[in-house]
């Protein structure tokens, strides 16, 4: 994180967070990817070398096989089976896409999408319509501080040609997510650097065309990171942390009607890395608590709101989560370590 935001941040708890926020970049590679759909859960476990082990719905297991030093980004469920995507570093330095498409006997590599021009391609997101594969969008660019937004429709057989979302601004740009609205038309955000600070930003695809980008808040002069983004009845729902003076606080946001509403505080000071789960009974969000360490669970109602909470203590990274009945269960596949908690009032 730049030094003029850590100035800005000051104090053990802000230093602690931007170290944590660091720390999590770097070892997202080695945590599990979780795709939910339908009342099905798939979950993607990373394994020895370069290996992972696919846990697929009624408890059957699947080796896959991924490039040398890749980092998986994206699992989505289809319909009948599956698609993840994610980025491995190349010969000549620079870094490509790779994509795999399978069910619950087999797995086949996707051509990347035509026509890289940075030395750079990474975090691409799997973008999904009614079941079917719709497109990609990825960062792409020469260097960290100089990545666009890029993204390409799936025919079915190949990509088509990829569009440009976002030209590389003044600074980085971060932690791409996206989704497919029930309308048909696909929504992306993402965290740029503005000048001053971190901003969330977003864009849209109404038919072929790319609406201009835009900030999801007005202007302030607090980083906003790490997105994290879902399709719901009507429009989606947005998660991000912001800085709040003491530390990174949880945020939510809807999408209706072209613009995002209701913007709020959904958690306290400490919440970060969020994450949309899809439960039995609605739409759910995983997020870390930086003090004391803990991951929670929010079950939100159709608007976003919160109604209810479940936390378990653990300094061990992003769990597999699951629901049953009225418990939340997480589990940890590396430490071999399981444990579940009840939902209670959010306080």
């Amino acid at each position: 994180m730049r030094a003029s935001v850590l100035r800005r941040l000051g104090g053990a708890l802000g230093l602690i967070l931007c170290w944590a926020v660091a720390a999590k970049a770097a070892a997202a590679q080695e945590e599990p990817l979780q795709a939910f759909r339908d009342g099905r859960t798939l979950t993607l476990v990373p394994g020895a070398g370069n290996t992972a082990v696919l846990e697929l719905p009624g408890g059957r297991t699947q080796r896959l096989d991924l490039p040398d030093r890749a980092q998986a980004a994206a699992l989505v469920l289809l319909d009948g089976g599956w698609a993840m995507a994610g980025s491995y570093p190349d010969a000549t330095g620079g870094r490509r896409l790779f994509l795999l498409r399978g069910n619950d006997a087999s797995a086949r590599p996707l051509p990347e999408p035509p026509g890289q021009e940075g030395a750079e391609r990474r975090d691409p997101v799997l973008l999904v319509d009614g079941g079917r594969l719709a497109g990609l969008a990825w960062l792409e660019g020469d260097g960290p501080r100089s990545l666009s937004v890029r993204a390409a429709s799936w025919t079915g057989k190949g990509w088509q040609t990829p569009q440009r979302v976002s030209f590389p601004g003044p600074g980085s740009q971060l932690a791409l997510a996206g989704a497919v609205l029930d309308d048909g038309s696909w929504l992306l955000a993402w965290s740029a650097f503005d000048g001053e600070d971190d901003e969330i930003v977003w864009s849209r695809r109404i038919g072929e065309t790319w609406l201009p980008v835009r900030r999801l808040s007005a202007g302030n002069a607090v980083p906003d990171i790490t997105p994290a983004l879902t399709s719901v009845r009507g429009g989606a729902l947005i998660a991000w942390s912001r800085y709040d003076g003491h530390g990174y606080q949880l945020r939510t946001a809807r999408f209706d009607r072209g613009e995002w509403r209701d913007e709020r505080a959904a958690a306290p000071t400490g919440s970060l890395y969020p994450s949309f789960l899809a439960g039995p009974d609605g739409m759910h969000l995983l997020y870390m608590e930086a003090w004391p360490r803990a991951w929670s669970v929010l079950a939100l109602d159709g608007e976003g709101r919160v109604a209810a909470r479940a936390s378990i203590a653990s300094a061990l990274d992003r769990p597999v989560v699951a629901f049953d009945g009225d418990e939340v269960r997480m589990r940890w596949p590396a430490e071999k370590r399981e444990t579940s908690a009840r939902w209670g009032k959010t306080p």
